[in-house]
């Protein structure tokens, strides 16, 4: 595989149930949620320089350089958008102390394409896992969202469902030695492929 088969794409992170800006979780108009999705895009864009952020290395895999400056980003940060796994996985932390041992941040999220922002939406489902160096050791975060969540109508039981069955996934492959996931093991090669 060589650099050229990738093609370029984009990411936009979308705040689930929290595009009016704050906190608390609630269910937003459209207009509330073009408006989150317009800013992302124009920030995204502000970020973009000489060097793309995005690849597609296949149909369910995107890899991304994200800026160091990030709250949880440094120069040997890499995200893999995991699409059919409903993933989006952060390697290379950078926690102050004494978080500083997690090297892994998992969201669980849902992608959809916007063909009208020419970008692929995640969308964050509220929990997150971080994964210590170790790759055995996990630490499960935010499910008092998720149950909010439901609370506030934003999800379904049936999608909550969903959202609790990947999780259970997630965490049964790190426990049985499985992680990081083959997906990512091919992401690091398209990031090398691609100069990162």
């Amino acid at each position: 595989m060589t650099a050229e088969v990738f093609s370029k794409t984009r990411v936009v992170w979308w705040r689930f149930g929290r595009e009016h800006g704050g906190e608390q979780l609630q269910v937003n108009p459209a207009e509330v949620l073009n408006a989150h999705f317009e800013e992302k895009i124009q920030r995204v864009n502000r970020r973009t320089t000489d060097t793309w952020r995005w690849w597609q290395v296949d149909e369910n895999l995107i890899v991304e350089k994200p800026p160091p400056d990030g709250p949880l980003f440094d120069e040997e940060s890499r995200i893999y958008y995991l699409r059919d796994r409903g993933l989006s996985v952060i390697e290379n932390v950078d926690m102050p102390p004494p978080d500083d041992c997690w090297a892994w941040f998992i969201h669980i999220a849902d992608f959809s394409y916007a063909d009208q922002l020419d970008s692929w939406l995640m969308k964050d489902l509220f929990l997150h896992i971080v994964v210590e160096d170790d790759n055995r050791t996990y630490h499960l975060y935010d499910l008092p969202d998720m149950a909010l969540a439901l609370d506030a109508g934003l999800i379904t039981s049936a999608q909550s469902a969903d959202i609790l069955r990947r999780v259970d996934w997630v965490v049964n492959q790190i426990t049985n030695g499985e992680f990081p996931f083959a997906e990512i093991l091919r992401g690091r090669e398209a990031a090398e492929k691609l100069g990162w």
